[in-house]
């Protein structure tokens, strides 16, 4: 019989404190298939690692429900899970060597030796740590990103159900976070697990998962692929949260056309724009920067408005771009010449079906 694809089911989850006054988990629910890696999002004190320990089982619910393949474990003890963890800080063990690290789990289950041999073996292979180079090695002769595999190795060795990763590159510079993301997302697909990563680095998140949930004040915002929580956004903080984006409050709703709007911006602007379920005022049109255009002249549906700084960086060209209200636009592009200079009078155009009208 196949095992089932569905790993983890979380429903109605919650965790308070202070009897009840402070809500740090809101009544989530939560779905994880195998092989399916899914970040959970959000800013410092929104919920996400609560939310993690009570799925590892270092945290007690306040109520709700916690299913791993299938099984009930919401009461048991982290050891009885089936549940790996994967720290900030590697929580490797400085008296041991790489070998004896990764053993760890093995010996507390009481393994023969050349099973425990075979498997270390195995699982340091995989994380590109071959025994032969690595095995008795210190951890302080390691490097950041040879500790993250090694700790790494040493959970999918136990053959996990589920690998939980809490913030595990931030301690690691840029470009080696964006490596080990590429390489935590290669190792997870092969081996085909489960796997949540909790973290508030965006841009990790986007490049690793199936799947982003995006939480704040202990509830669950958006759930959806990295593309359709960019591009899609339902609400203004996960859109101000995931990534840079031009957030312009509704006035007045002109026009409906099918499913866009002629609707009235703050200084007198019209704009069309696209909305999913309905649009009122009090709502927001969000625009992407690469979805706004700048030009020397007014080609429709764009918003008049003064040059305020021009940049180029990495092969982006951008400005910001002063509107009537007061807002301040940002519009960049890939190719082209340099544009408007500092000062000068432009138009930033928006494609209707790339405005989209997001809740408050």
């Amino acid at each position: 019989m196949d095992a089932p694809t569905q790993i983890l089911q979380v429903r109605g989850l919650s965790r308070t404190f202070a009897n009840g006054l402070v809500k740090a988990v809101d009544d989530i629910d939560l779905d994880v298939s195998r092989g399916e890696i899914v970040s959970i999002l959000g800013p410092s004190g929104c919920g996400k690692t609560t939310t993690m320990r009570m799925i590892a089982g270092l945290e007690t619910p306040t109520a709700g429900s916690i299913r791993l393949m299938g099984r009930e474990i919401t009461g048991l003890p982290p050891y009885k899970r089936n549940v790996g963890l994967v720290f900030q800080s590697f929580a490797i063990f400085p008296h041991m060597n790489v070998s004896q690290n990764v053993a760890f789990g093995l010996r507390m289950q009481r393994l023969a030796d050349e099973v425990i041999s075979a498997k270390v073996t195995a699982a340091l292979d995989l994380v590109q740590l071959p025994v032969g180079k690595f095995g008795r090695r210190r951890p302080n002769e390691l490097s950041g990103g040879q500790l993250q595999r090694v700790a790494l190795a040493r959970t999918l060795v136990t053959e996990p159900a589920l690998v939980l990763f809490d913030e595990p590159m931030a301690a690691l510079d840029r470009r080696l976070r964006d490596h080990m993301a590429v390489e935590l997302r290669a190792i997870q697909k092969q081996l085909g697990i489960a796997a949540i990563y909790v973290t508030h680095d965006q841009e990790s998140a986007s490049m690793m998962s199936d799947r982003i949930v995006i939480m704040n004040a202990g509830r669950i915002l958006q759930d959806g692929t990295p593309e359709e929580i960019y591009l899609q956004p339902t609400n203004r903080f996960v859109s101000e949260f995931l990534g840079d984006a031009n957030v312009l409050a509704i006035e007045q709703v002109l026009e409906i056309v099918d499913a866009k709007a002629r609707v009235r911006l703050r200084g007198g602007v019209d704009l069309w724009a696209s909305f999913s379920s309905n649009v009122e005022p009090g709502m927001f049109v969000v625009i992407r920067p690469e979805h706004a255009v700048v030009h020397v002249a007014d080609p429709g549906n764009a918003i008049e408005g003064t040059v305020d700084s021009a940049q180029f960086r990495n092969g982006l060209h951008r400005w910001h771009v002063t509107v009537p209200g007061g807002d301040v636009l940002m519009a960049q592009t890939t190719s082209g010449p340099c544009g408007p200079a500092i000062g000068a009078r432009v138009w930033v155009a928006a494609d209707p079906s790339k405005s989209r009208v997001v809740d408050p």
